[in-house]
């Protein structure tokens, strides 16, 4: 990996990347139209078939249906997170392979990754970290940076499995290279200097931007991914140039 870049930038790259090329934004943008759509269509479902259940249950008067609005929201919430998901990993599988292609770093003997299938791994423990802990988030900054380093290397793994999946890199590989060197000591030299962890911090933080995080940002991700993987691939090259130089010599 590069040496010379920072992957706590590459998030930032990859949204700069994401709207400088409008043709990527527009050929994914039906998925993020369809994931709002469906948590709104779960909010009014609930809203209209589970809220006086839910208000009963809890005993009715003021503060029954009070509880029931905050259950049907907590699992209008959860259903919609799980949807999203769904709907952004297509997404992103899109715009990691795009963009490998736009910049020339794609083999066509690659398979194409399948994030929809990771949801069975990695994924659902990612989504399923991110619920745990988002109410982390809520405290003022020390929260937030705490929930940020509490989900990064698994949000990296998640990005990066784009890449991982596409070169034949088993799931116990990938977790050995991101997740297990990144959880291995609290440690500026371990942990906060580790690649992956970094790139996840950054990649997490900028999810958390209100409106923009979960649509833009999180597209944008995938295009940080793949330049991430662009500059791996073209390091490999050179160092396999230089090998080949040396030999000839």
């Amino acid at each position: 990996m590069s040496a010379q870049k920072d992957p706590a930038r590459y998030p930032f790259a990859g949204t700069r990347y994401l709207l400088s090329h409008p043709k990527l934004l527009s050929g994914v943008i039906c998925y993020v139209i369809i994931g709002i759509i469906f948590a709104l269509a779960a909010l009014i479902i609930l809203l209209a078939a589970a809220l006086k259940p839910h208000a009963e249950a809890f005993g009715g008067e003021v503060l029954g249906w009070l509880l029931g609005t905050i259950a049907v929201f907590v699992e209008a919430f959860i259903i919609a997170m799980i949807f999203m998901k769904l709907m952004v990993s297509k997404a992103q599988e899109q715009l990691f392979v795009s963009v490998m292609k736009l910049e020339g770093c794609w083999n066509d003997g690659w398979e194409e990754p399948t994030m929809l299938s990771n949801l069975i791994c990695c994924c659902n423990t990612t989504l399923l970290l991110q619920m745990v802990t988002l109410p982390i988030n809520l405290l003022p900054v020390v929260g937030t940076m705490l929930y940020v380093a509490l989900n990064a290397p698994l949000a990296s793994w998640d990005l990066m499995s784009l890449y991982y999946d596409s070169i034949g890199m088993n799931e116990v590989e990938q977790k050995r290279k991101v997740v297990g060197k990144g959880c291995e000591k609290i440690n500026p030299n371990t942990f906060f200097g580790d690649a992956h962890f970094r790139f996840g911090m950054s990649a997490t933080f900028v999810e958390l931007v209100p409106l923009l995080g979960p649509t833009l940002f999180t597209l944008g991700n995938a295009c940080a991914a793949a330049l991430w993987s662009c500059d791996i691939e073209k390091e490999k090259k050179r160092g396999e140039e230089e090998r080949g130089l040396t030999g000839a010599v």
